[in-house]
């Protein structure tokens, strides 16, 4: 681990998927590729933390590389792994914290990089009082998404700026919005860039339904 002031910079196997993942989200995996089972493998082996980072792919595939990935990803940790008889792999991994890739390094036998942590500066605007919004349109664009009530009453974090990062894993949106709110500098940028994208789904929506 190289360091660097107070942010280290450290080598991490890195797993490029199609969708983004944020600090606190649980995620399921199928992973059935040859490089990534290597992965897993590895990293569960000696019974230490197992850890790895999450990358958007945003042009190219998944499966056999030619991909082009983003700088900023997450940081994931094993919660639940298994393999399977035919060499494939379930998983089930939580977002810890955000990264900043700084190298890409070769491929084999599975993608890495020299990354360090993104921090997240606290600039204000995130206050429980100030997420409540961004809370209430979450929850109505879930529900018209998914067609039925869903419960107001999900048990977020007290700390707002967990809380914020929760409820940009909940914010049904593209990929594109997503991986522009994990990006965000600062606080109130991921509170305005999440708010901006949150409004012009739920307006799209409403349009489409013929609603004023």
């Amino acid at each position: 681990m190289t360091q660097t002031g107070d942010n280290p910079l450290y080598e991490l196997p890195m797993f490029p998927l199609g969708s983004t993942v944020f600090p606190g989200q649980v995620v399921p995996l199928h992973i059935f590729e040859e490089r990534y089972r290597t992965l897993l493998s590895e990293i569960t082996a000696d019974g230490a933390e197992a850890t790895f980072g999450i990358a958007l792919i945003d042009r190219g595939h998944e499966v056999g590389g030619g991909d082009h990935r983003v700088s900023i990803g997450t940081r994931v940790e094993v919660l639940q792994a298994e393999e399977f008889e035919d060499g494939r792999w379930g998983a089930v991994v939580a977002g810890v914290e955000r990264i900043e890739v700084v190298e890409w390094l070769d491929d084999a036998p599975y993608p890495r990089a020299n990354v360090r942590q993104r921090i997240v500066r606290d600039n204000g605007g995130a206050s429980l009082d100030d997420l409540q919004e961004l809370h209430s349109t979450t929850i109505e664009l879930m529900a018209r998404q998914a067609g039925v009530d869903v419960p107001d009453d999900y048990e977020l974090s007290n700390d707002p700026q967990v809380r914020l990062d929760q409820l940009s894993a909940l914010a049904p949106l593209t990929d594109f919005d997503r991986q522009r709110v994990l990006e965000a500098a600062t606080t109130a940028e991921q509170i305005d860039t999440l708010h901006e994208a949150l409004t012009d789904k739920v307006t799209l929506l409403r349009a489409q339904l013929g609603e004023h």
